[in-house]
C-alpha cells in the first residue's frame, strides 16, 4: 500500500490507528466529562509525525451528542469545555498589547457540507476596523481586534485561499490566524458529534482527496489555529470500517482504496446539523474574543 493510502481516510487524529499512538513520542490522553470526552493528542517528534500521517503539534477533540440531543445546561457545558480547550492552544498573548486575530471561513459556503467555516464567521462581529476609526468605541467595547475573511474555493475565485489569507493577513498584520473548516472523518458515528482544535494549521480539501496548499506558520509566517467539525465520510472508508466492525480483518479491506474519491456521503439533515454547530462555535469565539452579539 502506497503512502497516501497508508491510512483511513480521515481528518480526526484521534481516528488514527491507536498502535501508532503508542510511540514515545507520542502522547494520548482521554478524559470523559458528563456525556462529553475530550482527547488530547500531542505528536512531539517526526517519527511520530510520519507514523500517524500528522504533522507535530497538539490535536484535541471534544465528542458529543448530536446538539439537538442536549439539554440547556448541556450546552452549556460543551460550549464552556470548547472554550477552554481552544484557549489551551492560543498563542501567548504579548504583554501590554491588543490581541489582533484573522478568524478564517475555510469552504464552499455553496455546499452545506463544506459551509461549517463560512457560517460560523457569518455569525461573528469584525471589531478590528473600530480600533483606529472609532478608538473611544474599540475601547468601551473591552473586545480584541477581530478580523474575518471568507476566501471562497478555488474554483470560484481563480486564487488559493492560502493566498487570499496570506494577503488578509499582510493588511491585518495579526497575531495569528484562527481557521474553521469541514473535515472528512471515517467513522459516521463522528459526523457532526466532533470538534478538532490543532495548532497546526490546516490544509484545505486533504480529507476528500483534494488538498490544497497548507495554511500554516511556514506559509503566513505566523501560528494558525485550526477549529475543524466532520461532516462527511469517504464511502469506501465507511464500508472498510463496517466491515472492521464486523470482524473482517483490516488487511481483507484494503483492496476498497483502489475505489477512493469517487463518493462522499453526509447526513440527511446536513443542513439543520451545520447551523447548530456554527451558531455554537461563533456563540464559543465570541465569548472568547469578548465580542459583542451578533445583531
Amino acid at each position: 500500500m502506497d503512502q497516501a493510502n497508508r491510512f483511513p481516510r480521515t481528518d480526526l487524529a484521534t481516528e488514527r490507528r491507536r498502535a501508532d499512538l503508542s510511540l514515545p513520542g507520542t502522547d494520548f490522553r482521554e478524559e470523559v466529562e458528563g456525556r462529553f470526552t475530550v482527547t488530547r493528542i500531542t505528536v512531539g517528534d517526526a517519527v511520530s509525525a510520519r507514523a500517524i500521517g500528522r504533522p507535530i503539534g497538539r490535536y484535541l477533540s471534544v465528542a458529543h451528542p448530536p446538539l439537538d440531543c442536549l439539554c440547556d445546561d448541556e450546552r452549556t457545558q460543551l460550549s464552556a469545555i470548547l472554550l477552554r480547550e481552544i484557549r489551551s492552544v492560543l498563542p501567548r498573548r504579548r504583554a501590554g498589547g491588543t490581541e489582533c486575530v484573522l478568524i478564517a471561513g475555510l469552504g464552499n459556503r455553496a455546499i452545506i457540507s463544506d459551509a461549517v467555516g463560512p457560517e460560523t464567521v457569518g455569525h461573528i462581529t469584525a471589531t478590528a476596523h473600530l480600533k483606529e476609526r472609532d478608538p473611544e468605541l474599540f475601547r468601551s467595547l473591552g473586545c480584541h481586534a477581530v478580523a474575518t475573511v471568507v476566501p471562497g474555493v478555488l474554483a470560484d475565485t481563480g486564487l488559493e485561499t492560502v493566498g487570499a489569507i496570506a494577503g488578509a493577513c499582510r493588511a491585518l498584520r495579526p497575531d495569528y490566524v484562527l481557521a474553521i473548516d469541514a473535515l472528512a472523518a471515517r467513522s459516521s458515528d463522528r459526523l457532526m458529534t466532533t470538534v478538532q482544535i490543532a495548532d497546526t494549521g490546516i490544509r484545505p480539501g486533504s480529507g476528500i482527496g483534494n488538498a490544497r496548499t497548507a495554511i500554516d506558520r511556514e506559509t503566513l509566517g505566523i501560528p494558525v489555529i485550526s477549529i475543524g467539525v466532520p461532516t462527511v465520510v469517504e464511502a469506501m472508508t465507511l464500508v472498510a470500517d463496517r466491515l472492521l466492525s464486523a470482524g473482517i480483518p483490516e488487511e481483507e479491506t484494503e483492496a476498497l482504496t483502489a475505489c477512493r474519491d469517487l463518493f462522499f456521503v453526509t447526513p440527511k439533515d446536513v443542513d439543520l446539523s451545520v447551523r447548530r454547530i456554527s451558531r455554537l462555535l461563533s456563540g464559543v469565539i465570541s465569548t472568547l474574543y469578548g465580542l459583542p452579539p451578533e445583531e
